[in-house]
């Protein structure tokens, strides 16, 4: 077979060959007349190898036809550019969970507070802007101001205590941590073409926040510069309306939702925002009903992750737990429950080790996963 493809398909996780290079394209006839593409050639693991034919239908002439024919040829040309490849986000049991990574939409990361929903965020943030050579992040951090935001940056990437990359005065007899930390902040300056930090000084307000995105689209597009474009938001519940000032909790949240989901459609963006929680009776894990005003913000985003950590609420009781060598107390594993998924099928949970004093997770390996899953549900 000439000008061969090798694939190894996870559908039927057989090596599939195909013969024809203009195979991964767009369905789109290229003659008016009806006709078979008989040239696609496939051969399945060690089988014979088979003619694929592909029956074009003659093009309409109605308007009212060419009118869904040419939909659908814009939708096949747009569904097979590069822009559509999920933004991977250096976890990969994320990447998989939304079948490829990131797209455009609304995504929600809830959870109960100090449980390391900044740090997720924050380090999610950063594993798409290493992970991705066509991106921007724009992290509004609204919790935290800049020189936290920043030092939880810094530290995640270089694996560095955050309190060092803050007050580097303070850890001179640790001259190789402070070498990483030099080494993390002049990354954080070779990547200023892709990722921008701001903190609630520039502005809690969603008209502010909108201009700035409409703002850095406008300049790129007008410079031939290709980015795909994602949002952080830490968190939601922060947010405010200049133009509806008196706005109740419950109608000002559902405008926000309402907001974050048009502004995931309006720009074709990622927009990943953190959210709190309604006070709780007990320690268990969220439901999808105890996000903070959650009616609204379940119907619009088109993914919810509900968050825990055992060891923050149970501390030396708790039975989801990681060791470290040479500390004696249960390390926190930080739970990631794919509550809500319309990028994807699943709907389980990814567990990571968490290092809170480095504002960093690990994503914890496919057996220590599978047994936190049977340590819950037994």
């Amino acid at each position: 077979m000439s000008n061969q493809l090798q694939v190894n398909d996870q559908e039927t996780n057989q090596v599939i060959t195909i013969n024809d290079p203009n195979f991964y394209g767009p369905a789109i006839p290229t003659q008016d007349q009806a006709y078979t593409d008989s040239s696609c050639v496939i051969q399945i693991g060690q089988t014979a190898p088979s003619n694929i034919t592909f029956n074009y239908p003659q093009k309409p002439t109605e308007d009212y036809e060419l009118a869904m024919w040419n939909t659908l040829d814009n939708f096949e040309s747009n569904a097979w550019q590069a822009k559509n490849v999920g933004i991977k986000t250096g976890f990969d049991c994320v990447d998989k969970a939304f079948e490829g990574g990131l797209f455009p939409g609304f995504i929600i990361l809830a959870g109960d507070s100090n449980l390391g929903k900044s740090a997720f965020i924050t380090q999610l943030a950063w594993g798409i802007v290493e992970n991705n050579n066509d991106v921007y992040v724009m992290d509004f951090s609204l919790d935290d101001a800049m020189p936290d935001k920043l030092a939880r940056v810094a530290a995640c990437s270089g694996k560095l205590i955050i309190n060092a990359v803050k007050t580097p005065l303070n850890y001179m007899q640790y001259p190789l941590m402070l070498i990483r930390r030099r080494n993390a902040i002049l990354n954080l300056r070779a990547h200023v073409d892709q990722y921008r930090a701001y903190d609630s000084t520039f502005s809690t307000f969603i008209e502010d926040i909108e201009k700035e995105i409409e703002e850095k689209l406008v300049y790129f597009d007008a410079q031939g510069i290709n980015k795909k474009l994602v949002v952080c938001i830490d968190n939601f519940h922060d947010l405010n309306i200049m133009s509806k000032p008196g706005l109740q909790d419950k109608n000002k949240f559902d405008e926000l939702a309402q907001w974050c989901s048009d502004l995931a459609i309006k720009y074709n963006i990622v927009v990943i925002c953190s959210a709190e929680l309604k006070k709780l009776n007990g320690n268990r894990r969220p439901i999808l009903d105890d996000i903070r005003e959650a009616v609204k913000i379940k119907y619009e985003a088109k993914a919810v992750l509900l968050v825990y950590n055992e060891v923050h609420y149970k501390g030396d009781g708790a039975d989801v737990f990681f060791m470290k060598q040479g500390n004696p107390f249960k390390q926190p594993i930080f739970e990631v429950h794919f509550a809500k998924n319309k990028f994807g099928t699943y709907k389980g949970r990814a567990f990571f080790e968490f290092y809170p004093e480095m504002a960093y997770m690990k994503e914890c390996d496919p057996t220590a996963q599978k047994t936190y899953s049977q340590i819950i549900f037994g």
